[in-house]
């Protein structure tokens, strides 16, 4: 039952997190170029949302202390990994494989935080700061978000049947990354009704998906499936080895102490994570 409560707690917090994320990304729908663009608040904002999400986890244990160091080590692996290669191989960054195998092993707070921070230190490395900032934290926040409720949604493991679910998810997640950065350029990038793949203001919903649609086939998708395969093979290659490495380090620092009922005034009892029992 607590546990339950636990992660509706945390649920509840990353679908806020979500919802007021998306109204940034679809507000420029609305809006166009007279939508504000303040890049440090909106990037300090999902910076500390993804903390928000950590502290949430922490209370309530489905994240240690001891695990933070696995994400700050993660993060760091590949912010440095993005400032090799900055934009990819038409399309396809490396980065993302970290990402799905950290949330999948760790869950979606810990898949969010490391999707976001991980983009805000390699924007702060390679300087590239700018209004599309915050919209990439989100965007791969919510890639390692979703990986983590993949995971607890399989029960996590290493079978080559939760490695194909994973490396489809990762598929799918390298053309939605894209498609979410093509919806918050595509009202800025291209002249409001210069073409019939412009954004213009006032056209009905209908219009506005089938132009958008059009214009992502046209300019984004091809660089997109790049990004995809490569998120597919990554995943399918280097999962069965870097997913049970994860794991381990999950069930060895994460702990939660709990009280014994049956005689109270005696001292906590450990419960690890690979176990489930008192020891």
């Amino acid at each position: 039952m607590r546990s339950r409560v636990a992660a509706r707690a945390e649920d509840v917090v990353l679908l806020a997190l979500t919802t007021t994320g998306f109204g940034l990304f679809l507000a420029p729908l609305s809006l166009g170029s007279r939508f504000p663009q303040p890049v440090l608040l909106f990037s300090a904002l999902v910076a500390v949302s993804a903390l928000v999400a950590l502290a949430v986890a922490l209370q309530t244990h489905h994240l240690s202390t001891r695990l933070l160091a696995i994400l700050a080590a993660l993060v760091a692996i590949d912010a440095t990994l993005r400032l090799v290669i900055v934009v990819g191989l038409l399309g396809f960054s490396p980065i993302f494989f970290l990402v799905i195998a950290g949330g999948f092993v760790m869950g979606p707070s810990f898949g969010f935080a490391s999707g976001a921070l991980t983009l805000l230190l390699s924007a702060v490395l390679t300087a590239g700061l700018g209004p599309w900032m915050p919209y990439q934290m989100l965007a791969a926040g919510w890639v390692g978000m979703g990986a983590g409720y993949v995971g607890r949604i399989s029960g996590r493991g290493s079978s080559r049947k939760t490695i194909a679910a994973l490396s489809l998810y990762g598929c799918a997640a390298g053309f939605a990354y894209g498609v979410l950065l093509d919806l918050w350029e595509w009202p800025l990038l291209v002249a409001a009704g210069s073409s019939p793949l412009s954004w213009a203001p006032g056209i009905g919903l209908a219009a506005l998906l089938r132009r958008f649609g059009a214009f992502y086939l046209a300019t984004s998708f091809v660089y997109d499936s790049f990004r995809a395969v490569g998120n597919l093979l990554l995943i399918a290659v280097l999962g069965p080895a870097v997913i049970p490495a994860l794991e381990r380090f999950r069930r060895r620092f994460l702990t939660v102490w709990a009280v014994d009922q049956s005689a109270r005034e005696q001292a906590p009892v450990k419960i690890s994570a690979d176990v489930g029992t008192p020891s």
